[in-house]
């Protein structure tokens, strides 16, 4: 079982966002890259480069990861993220790389503090266009629970309506959630900090991805409060009830 990871935070909440080069639509515009819902799309104006620039100003956030929810169409497409410390002159993170179908997942060797960042999209064929741009650190816990807890099976979005002849209908609303339970039966006072940590930037409206035990990204959000409890001198437990987070068109 691999060790659970979380990313929580998105530099661009935090920082002023800018277009570099290429244009966005006026029906879809730039927040939406940093709006936590990865339902709702921003399209470039053109199928033309484009930029997409970051800056943090005096207190910048580290850096280790670029995530791109599924639902995207930069398959294909050359794509880059830089970091600056002047604006002028721009060093690659990763690897140039061509877009996927799917979630983009592109992590540094390191995590990267620096006041400037972009994000490229070179000559595209089509139209760019995407939900959430994540430029994150990863939070990979200390140590794992000894085992996730149930429930195994997603959450299915339907209600069950009895009629009075007896009969049972059923109204589906959309497409199952996947759950992820885990309890913490013992941790260090490093581990709570970081946990509580999470759980103060996602402050209950603010969902965030989670990597569970087999390796699987999942966007969501806590479900339940993070029960902490010290169960010895500098020994601590809580449970962590995380439920998938489907975005709205």
């Amino acid at each position: 079982m691999s060790l659970l990871k979380c990313c929580f935070q998105n530099i661009l909440e935090t920082s002023t966002v800018t277009i570099g080069a290429g244009s966005a639509s006026a029906s879809y515009p730039l927040y939406r890259l940093s709006d936590r819902n990865i339902g709702r799309l921003f399209k470039a104006g053109a199928a033309e480069t484009l930029k997409i620039k970051i800056d943090q100003w005096a207190s910048p956030l580290p850096v280790d990861r670029l995530l791109i929810p599924s639902g995207h169409n930069l398959s294909g497409m050359t794509s880059d993220v830089e970091w600056s410390t002047d604006d002028i002159s721009y060093t690659p993170a990763i690897t140039q790389w061509a877009g996927a179908a799917g979630l983009i997942n592109k992590e540094y060797a390191a995590a990267l503090t620096k006041r400037y960042w972009q994000f490229t999209l070179t000559n595209p064929a089509a139209v760019p266009q995407f939900a959430e741009l994540f430029l994150t650190s990863t939070y990979t816990w200390e140590r794992n629970p000894s085992r996730p807890a149930g429930p195994f099976d997603d959450e299915h979005n339907t209600e069950n309506i009895e009629y009075r002849s007896g009969g049972d209908g059923f109204a589906v609303y959309g497409p199952a959630k996947r759950v992820r339970n885990y309890l913490m039966p013992s941790c260090g006072a490093a581990q709570l900090a970081n946990i509580l940590a999470l759980n103060a930037a996602w402050a209950g409206s603010k969902p965030f991805w989670l990597c569970d035990e087999n390796g699987v990204w999942i966007y969501g959000k806590l479900t339940k409060k993070i029960e902490t409890k010290e169960i010895a001198a500098g020994a601590y437990s809580f449970d962590f009830n995380f439920k998938e987070v489907l975005g709205i068109t």
